[in-house]
């Protein structure tokens, strides 16, 4: 909730809870006052922060029981093989480190050519899944608040081997001996 709207929500709740005493004097300072009161709090019960936290474990697409922990690379990104997937949770904090629910946004920048991205139900977590080498950054805000993280994908090792035949050329015959 921005300023605005917790001030507009308080001075509709200080004139709901004051409405019945019409006629008094000071009736119009008791509203005013009341109502700063209520979008103090209103306001202080915003996000302050957003932490972002990678899972401890990546996993093999497809093979959840197939996991090895989360790699971090160069500049603190997330490193991934192109065959691997990892999960971000986030919460919303206010300033003295509660949580407080709020409305979260997640997007990643390679759309969708390095990482795909899930985010869950709640929106309080996403499932990032590689799809090829490269790297995105992923974002997670509410609109006003944003955190962000690197994820870097790598070529996976080796599956197969492919041997392609040259052209047969001709070769001098070696000489008698």
């Amino acid at each position: 909730m921005d300023a605005d709207e917790a001030r507009l929500q308080g001075l509709n709740l200080a004139v709901e809870l004051w409405q019945r005493r019409r006629g008094d004097d000071d009736i119009d300072d008791t509203v005013i006052a009341t109502a700063a009161r209520f979008a103090q709090v209103l306001y202080r019960r915003r996000p302050h922060r957003l932490v972002l936290t990678v899972a401890p474990n990546t996993f093999e697409q497809g093979q959840p029981a197939l996991s090895s922990p989360t790699r971090i690379g160069e500049h603190m990104s997330v490193t991934l093989t192109d065959t691997e997937q990892v999960q971000y949770t986030v919460a919303a904090e206010d300033s003295k480190g509660f949580p407080v629910s709020d409305s979260l946004t997640w997007s990643e920048s390679s759309a969708g050519a390095t990482v795909t991205l899930t985010p869950s139900a709640d929106g309080l977590s996403a499932e990032f899944v590689a799809v090829a080498p490269g790297s995105s950054t992923i974002t997670v805000t509410d609109g006003t608040l944003t955190a962000t993280d690197s994820i870097d994908v790598v070529a996976g090792a080796a599956s197969q081997l492919v041997l392609t035949p040259g052209t047969p050329e001709a070769v001098a015959a070696a000489p008698a001996v």
